[in-house]
């Protein structure tokens, strides 16, 4: 009897219309939709696990399974700030435009406050593009999952 390693994706808005693809033991083995979840057969004993897409991955997770277990992982999107940041960069865009209709865009200070409202989301969004590409995808065990006992 073979085990199982059961995927679950949380449904997101963003990376929405992506597949993500699951590496069993460095080999491709299926891919998990936006919401869904899935099921992959392997033999009994160590596997190393990740998720992937374009340039985008999670850190491997070993988990160890015994014949007929069943293993509950989640994946999600890592970025936990996104909203707040995205609405602070539309905000700080926004706020020039409403400083021309105000008169007051050719004030000293009216570039600073810009840069202080775009300046956290542009260094955010570009440690995801860099050196945060491996932190993009969080791969964890379920124990929330109601089939896990």
């Amino acid at each position: 009897m073979l085990a199982k390693i059961i995927i679950n994706r949380k449904s997101e808005w963003l990376n929405r219309l992506r597949s993500f693809k699951v590496f069993i033991d460095d080999k491709e083995a299926g891919s998990v939709k936006n919401g869904n979840s899935e099921e992959f057969l392997v033999e009994e004993g160590v596997h190393s696990v990740h998720i992937k897409f374009g340039l985008y991955k999670s850190i491997s997770l070993t988990i160890t399974l015994t014949k007929g277990e069943n293993k509950f992982l989640l994946t999600r999107n890592g970025m936990k700030y996104f909203w707040p940041l995205y609405i602070l960069l539309l905000v700080g865009v926004a706020s020039k435009i409403i400083m021309i209709k105000l008169g007051l865009y050719n004030t000293d200070w009216s570039s600073y406050v810009q840069l202080l409202l775009v300046l956290p989301s542009l260094l955010y969004f570009l440690f995801y593009l860099t050196i945060g590409r491996k932190k993009y995808l969080v791969l964890e065990e379920d124990h929330d999952n109601i089939f896990n006992s």
